[in-house]
């Protein structure tokens, strides 16, 4: 199962791979990302933190995120 979701107010990209519970989380700074863990330290969801600015508007359509 893989889900992905926007947020378009938070401007947020969620790359979900388990409905697992999320236990931890860990900001990647230099990448921007935030990896979620659940209780074994296995990764649940990916996001990406200020999407819109990491791809064009074409890009954005193809996903169906705008």
């Amino acid at each position: 199962m893989i889900k992905i979701s926007y947020d378009k107010e938070g401007d947020v990209l969620e790359i979900r791979f388990s409905e697992t519970a999320i236990s931890d989380s860990e900001y990647v700074e230099e990448s921007g990302l935030v990896l979620d863990y659940d209780k074994d330290n296995n990764i649940v969801a990916v996001e990406i933190n200020s999407f819109s600015k990491r791809v064009s508007k074409e890009e954005l359509a193809e996903v169906g995120a705008i």
